[in-house]
């Protein structure tokens, strides 16, 4: 899910204390951040009448609001070790602060992992493993598509 389809204000959108500084931020861990009006028109835009496959990828892909319009679906399952390293690499090649992802991460980030997205693993038509290299996922991914 695009970091556009979020909420911008922490008072349209789940909010935790702040990790440097006051007040409160967007707790991007929690679905109930996701602008669902956004994420609409994102779908919108991709579906044209041409488009023969749309990918919606994100931390919140598997929730029941988009898997119920999805004819497959895919869970990449990575540990947890894995998943914090290539956060910190993609915030540390935008720019980003590392101590807050990572103090955010142990706040509340990895409960929120175990609470909103493991659970829909089971949901997923295909799991792959997260640490094999990408070029074999997109061939199990095609596999299932059928391609």
């Amino acid at each position: 899910m695009c970091s556009h389809c979020f909420h911008t204000s922490p008072d349209l959108a789940p909010a935790v204390a702040a990790v440097k500084g006051d007040g409160y931020v967007i707790d991007f861990s929690d679905p109930l951040s996701l602008d669902w009006d956004k994420v609409r028109n994102a779908l919108d835009a991709g579906a044209g009448e041409d488009t023969r496959l749309l990918l919606v990828e994100g931390t919140f892909a598997l929730l029941p609001a988009l898997a119920s319009v999805a004819r497959w679906s895919v869970y990449v399952d990575t540990p947890a070790d894995l998943r914090l390293a290539r956060k910190l690499l993609r915030k540390a090649g935008e720019g980003v602060d590392l101590e807050i992802s990572l103090r955010g991460y142990l706040a509340h980030g990895r409960e929120a992992h175990s609470r909103h997205v493991a659970p829909l693993r089971c949901t997923a038509g295909l799991v792959v493993d997260g640490t094999r290299p990408s070029g074999e996922l997109v061939r199990q991914i095609v596999a299932m598509l059928g391609l």
